[in-house]
């Protein structure tokens, strides 16, 4: 039993960094498998899945790297977990389109086949599965759970991101003048672009 309270433990930053590891890793074995995604579905699906899973490492790379010892680092930190956040969502987004399609169009039942029975329902069910019209969504559970856990360390990250140190009166300063000469190039470049 660990000595330190509960409510005064952080996360580790490797915490979340490893789960991601994770995910991408596991991302990149279900786009190759023929069984989630086929060949003919590979750029549609496996590669932009397999890009959301690493730009998702790299944005929590990013925010690692922002140390928040200003104002304008802590905006940085921040910014990069809500994109590291985008892109699990964006891999959720994915994997849901790729069920929605491997099912296919909904068929309507006709009256033939309300007299048919259980057995023969069932049968269909396996052909169309051998067909490749569906996904075992058993596959894709390990994935979907390490996404919902990643979003869940992100957030409470992401969200306990706050100034370490003491911000001077100078940095303030700085930071600010910065800030004003981004927002001075922003105009000069929409003025530009108008001309």
């Amino acid at each position: 039993m660990s000595s330190v309270l509960l409510r005064k433990r952080n996360l580790s930053t490797k915490q979340f960094f490893i789960k991601a590891l994770d995910i991408q890793v596991e991302t990149a074995r279900l786009a190759h498998k023929e069984s989630v995604v086929p060949k003919s579905y590979r750029f549609t699906f496996g590669v932009p899945m397999c890009e959301a899973a690493r730009s998702m490492v790299a944005n929590i790379e990013h925010a690692d790297a922002s140390y928040p010892n200003t104002s304008w680092g802590v905006i940085e930190r921040k910014k990069s977990f809500a994109m590291a956040i985008a892109d699990a969502n964006t891999l959720y987004d994915l994997i849901a389109c790729l069920i929605e399609v491997r099912k296919g169009p909904k068929k309507e039942k006709t009256d033939a086949d309300e007299g048919k029975n259980e057995d023969a329902e069932k049968k269909d069910a396996k052909k169309d599965a051998k067909k490749g019209s569906g996904i075992d969504l058993n596959e894709l559970h390990a994935l979907l759970d390490g996404l919902d856990e990643e979003i869940a360390i992100l957030q409470g990250a992401k969200n306990g991101v706050k100034i370490i140190g003491k911000e001077s009166e100078e940095s303030r300063l700085e930071a600010a003048e910065a800030e004003a000469q981004r927002l001075r190039d922003l105009i000069l470049i929409r003025d530009e672009v108008r001309v």
